[in-house]
């Protein structure tokens, strides 16, 4: 049992003072240009009379890891049953959009939507963690954020708690934050509540933590392209480096798609900020973090 409750410890030191983060500007955190790049976001979501705010984007990256970038110092949860999120009582949700499936290294997009089930069941199995059900893709196009920076138009929001995107091009990470385009394998994109009057970030249930809308998961394309500057980085499946594994990405970002912060190493954890190679399984860090943030969810 004490082992457990450090360990519990640990994750609330870790999603409180994500590795890497610095003050900004007072009450954000991270990289001033991402933050930047955020703002923008935020000003055209106000403008299409989105109640939407880009809260949180997290970087997994090839080499050097990136800070966390949070417009808010105070975290951010799901609300259960919450009637705005489309939820489905109180589960949780996610879609693959198979349009964006294809990587340009010859993976189909039914390849890299087995392994991201293959992730998403991993978390799934948690003890902790409420059921997390698969929606089918209707070919509606389910993604927000990639419009916010110019790539398509906005889809519908709230298809699902949690989107996976797909794969998208170098100039997609490049317009995230410098040298994006090479460094970023993948990122997660939260998106909060705004109050359709006051326009500040919605806690209905007073829990002290802003209200989650969605998350959308992106992966980069330029790992693999023979036409890029990663060309030896191929996606694949059940592949070691320098190749990219598809699940093993998957499960760390669909760890921030479920709320959890970046921490180690040490220890060796899927929630580590730097791709080092095939990381299928949770290790106990992990397993503290889900049940830190889901163990009282109503089940």
């Amino acid at each position: 049992m004490k082992s457990k409750v450090w360990l519990s410890a640990c994750v609330a030191l870790a999603l409180a003072f994500p590795m890497g983060a610095s003050a900004a500007r007072p009450g954000e955190e991270g990289d001033p240009a991402v933050l930047a790049m955020m703002a923008a976001a935020n000003e055209q979501l106000r403008a299409m009379g989105l109640n939407l705010s880009v809260e949180q984007v997290e970087f997994f990256t090839f080499g050097e890891s990136r800070p966390l970038n949070r417009a808010h110092q105070s975290g951010n949860r799901r609300v259960p049953g919450d009637p705005r999120r489309n939820a489905d009582g109180n589960n949780m949700t996610y879609l693959v959009d198979q349009s964006d499936g294809n990587t340009a290294s010859g993976l189909s997009a039914a390849d890299t939507e087995a392994g991201i089930d293959r992730a998403m069941a991993t978390w799934a199995a948690e003890p902790c963690m409420t059921t997390l059900l698969k929606r089918p893709d209707t070919g509606e196009d389910p993604d927000v954020f990639d419009a916010l920076l110019g790539y398509g138009s906005v889809g519908t929001p709230f298809l699902a708690d949690i989107v996976e995107a797909g794969w998208m091009p170098r100039g997609f990470f490049e317009a995230q934050a410098p040298g994006g385009g090479r460094g970023i394998v993948a990122v997660t994109i939260t998106f909060t509540f705004r109050d359709p009057v006051t326009g500040e970030p919605t806690d209905i249930d007073g829990d002290n933590y802003l209200d989650t809308a969605f998350s959308e998961v992106y992966y980069n394309d330029n790992f693999g392209d023979p036409n890029g500057d990663r060309p030896a980085n191929t996606w694949g499946l059940d592949v070691a480096l320098p190749r990219v594994d598809v699940e093993t990405v998957s499960v760390h970002e669909n760890g921030h798609s479920l709320e959890l912060g970046h921490f180690g190493p040490p220890p060796t954890a899927v929630m580590n900020p730097r791709y080092a190679g095939i990381l299928h399984d949770l290790r106990p860090i992990d397993h503290a973090g889900i049940c830190a943030v889901w163990g009282s969810w109503p089940k």
